[in-house]
């Protein structure tokens, strides 16, 4: 009886801390977009519909296609230090977005070796240093690191979510316009769709949900014991992360953002345009701790707009 009675004020102080931090992320996201409405009259309409759509109906969804998955066991013995050391690890990160990328693609002639350079370059830092450095110090095995099945129930989520980004970006994003305009013979469309799937399941799929997801929200979680603060902290943490090469990097066109945004502006624009696309994969990642379903779905969610870009960067087309 003891405890079962401490047991449900322990699932409500959960449940409480989590929508604490998402009420504390709304508001932050409102200060922030009326913030940048005022300071130079950005569109308010678009970061609203995209936070609706992406973090909101997206998100509700995966949760609906999940019911009945039973996520994967990871186990996290060493909450605090473990997410103390990836959070330092995270400074490092930072420093490589906004002046490595940039260095490497000065160094590296235009064209496939510009973009393999950068590939292996992301897969170090984002996967192959971290990994190596929690193995280290915690004794994972890579295994343990990544859990992966391929049951059919969490495949069949995955198609959904899959079908779901792909009928999105198809309606709303440029993607198929602009692969339309550009005229590609049939083969090599048939060949640009799984290239450029496996590429961008590699670039955002295996290098973002590593770092972010497997390694930085499980520890977040697991160190707060709320699920859903974890999803709203790793989806901030991601926007942010973009916000000192925004700043600095001032050669990079983001849409919405003048070339030279201020610092508050790049702060602004990571926040109500970058943080609100990860709430789906931290929902996706919650509900079934299966690296491979996160992996192909970010993946999906990046084919459209990238077949055309992908073919240009290795000099197919």
């Amino acid at each position: 009886m003891t405890t079962s009675a401490h047991a449900v004020p322990m699932a409500l102080t959960r449940r409480t801390l989590g929508a604490t931090i998402l009420a504390g992320y709304l508001l932050l996201y409102a200060v922030a977009l009326f913030a940048m409405h005022s300071a130079s009259g950005f569109e308010i309409t678009e970061p609203l519909l995209a936070l609706a759509i992406l973090a909101g109906g997206f998100s509700g969804f995966a949760w609906l296609l999940t019911i009945g998955v039973n996520p994967l066991s990871y186990v996290v013995p060493n909450a605090k230090r473990e997410l103390a050391a990836i959070a330092l690890y995270g400074l490092f990160v930072v420093l490589f977005v906004t002046w490595g990328l940039g260095l490497l693609h000065k160094i590296a002639p235009p064209g496939p070796v510009d973009a393999i350079a950068i590939l292996m370059a992301k897969l170090a830092v984002f996967v192959a240093m971290p990994a190596a450095l929690v193995k280290t110090w915690f004794g994972y095995s890579w295994r343990r690191l990544t859990p992966t099945s391929s049951a059919a129930r969490p495949l069949l989520a995955t198609t959904g979510i899959s079908v779901l980004l792909l009928v999105f970006q198809g309606v709303f994003g440029r993607g198929l316009r602009d692969l339309g305009a550009a005229h590609l013979p049939a083969t090599m469309i048939a060949v640009g769709i799984p290239l450029t799937l496996a590429w961008m399941s590699l670039e955002a799929g295996v290098v973002e949900e590593f770092y972010f997801r497997v390694l930085l929200q499980t520890r977040i979680a697991a160190a707060i014991r709320s699920e859903l603060g974890a999803i709203v902290l790793t989806s901030l943490a991601f926007g942010l992360i973009h916000a000192p090469g925004l700043y600095l990097r001032t050669n990079l066109m983001q849409e919405g953002l003048p070339p030279h945004p201020s610092l508050l502006m790049a702060i602004g624009y990571s926040i109500v345009i970058t943080s609100s696309a990860g709430f789906l994969f931290g929902v996706l990642w919650t509900r079934t701790r299966n690296f491979a379903v996160i992996v192909i779905a970010h993946g999906m969610a990046d084919l459209l707009p990238n077949i055309l870009p992908t073919l240009h960067s290795l000099r197919l087309i």
